[in-house]
């Protein structure tokens, strides 16, 4: 059953998770109808009329707001990437557990609300505070916690608009946190709590899920940040493209600063040319770039990699982990060059 307000085209992963196809990432601000859509448990639907965020913990003043009540405080808007840190599962070899994503669970969007810290400042938090605990109405234990430091950056967000408009309810409407550059698992959606701890919090969704897990089993580090990372958009794999001039698009971003450069490979690898990046929209987005190819006859593997600003770039093989997190390998799609006069073709 087709997801409301959602575009049928994409790709489904069960009941509640929804996964964007390449030709559906074809500009730099995804709709909200074509935005993937990823849950852990059922979609709750949440009156906007009755919802309330409570505060509590290590607080001078324990606080119920409101929609309105948030709405009084500094408006803040961002554009900014959300990734889910299973993206690009698929890639991974041998397959890992999990969601079987393939590069279909990122998205860029203008977002809008208020910055967490003045909520925080409203109730008092306490300077012993180590952890702020969020708390989604989808699942009794879906609590995630982010270091005061994190908790109190502007960027992060209490959201209620998504590219203008209310928040979706299978984006977390009426209300979500937005942790920019970090794995989507820390945008608390349906978001219904707060607490303040002087400790650091443990739980199933901070430390027994979304953790990097060895081949040995050994937990080594939590999701945070997204690794830097690219993809190409089109032409699509398998294409089959007429000779001459092509051009090869898609987006690059990354979890630790914004993007300095995209290099394109047409064949495999052996050589890289720049691409232009012809829109950004600061460090907490994707940039979207092109890259200009005259294609001969044949098959081509054409790949892609960026390097951010800390110059940190993409591997061939990332480390494998046990759930298949942050995948963020140079991305490489077959395409065939057909003889001159031959019928050109997109496979989606």
């Amino acid at each position: 059953m087709a997801m409301p307000g959602k575009d049928p085209r994409l790709t489904p992963y069960g009941d509640t998770n929804l996964g964007t196809p390449p030709e559906l990432l074809d500009r730099f601000i995804i709709p909200n109808e074509r935005f993937f859509v990823r849950s852990n448990g059922s979609i709750p639907t949440l009156d906007p009329a009755t919802w309330r965020l409570r505060v509590t913990g290590q607080v001078e003043r324990e606080c119920s707001f409101t929609l309105e009540d948030l709405q009084r405080f500094p408006r803040r808007a961002i554009t900014a990437f959300l990734e889910c840190a299973g993206n690009s599962r698929t890639r991974f070899t041998p397959p890992a557990e999990g969601t079987p994503w393939k590069n279909d669970a990122i998205g860029n969007a203008e977002w809008g609300g208020t910055s967490l810290h003045h909520v925080l400042d409203a109730a008092g938090m306490r300077e012993t505070v180590v952890d702020v605990v969020t708390q989604g109405a989808d699942l009794p234990d879906m609590r995630r916690a982010l270091p005061v430091p994190v908790a109190r950056d502007p960027d992060v967000l209490l959201v209620w608009e998504m590219n203008g408009e209310p928040l979706p309810i299978p984006h977390g409407g009426p209300v979500r946190l937005l942790v920019p550059r970090w794995g989507g698992i820390a945008s608390t959606k349906w978001l219904v709590g707060l607490e303040a701890l002087n400790h650091p919090f443990t739980g199933h969704y901070q430390g027994d899920l979304y953790v990097l897990i060895t081949p040995e089993g050994e937990k080594v580090a939590p999701v945070r940040e997204m690794p830097v990372k690219s993809i190409i958009t089109s032409p699509h794999p398998g294409a089959v493209l007429q000779p001459g001039t092509v051009t090869v698009t898609g987006f690059a971003w990354s979890g630790f600063a914004g993007i300095a450069r995209v290099e394109v490979s047409p064949d495999g690898g052996g050589h890289w040319t720049g691409a232009a990046i012809i829109e950004r929209a600061g460090p907490l987005s994707w940039v979207r770039w092109t890259w200009t190819w005259q294609a001969l006859p044949g098959q081509a593997r054409l790949c892609c990699r960026a390097v951010d600003e800390r110059g940190l770039t993409q591997p061939w093989s990332p480390a494998w982990n046990a759930k298949g997190y942050q995948n963020h390998a140079i991305d490489c799609v077959e395409i065939v060059v057909a003889e001159t006069g031959a019928e050109p073709r997109q496979t989606h």
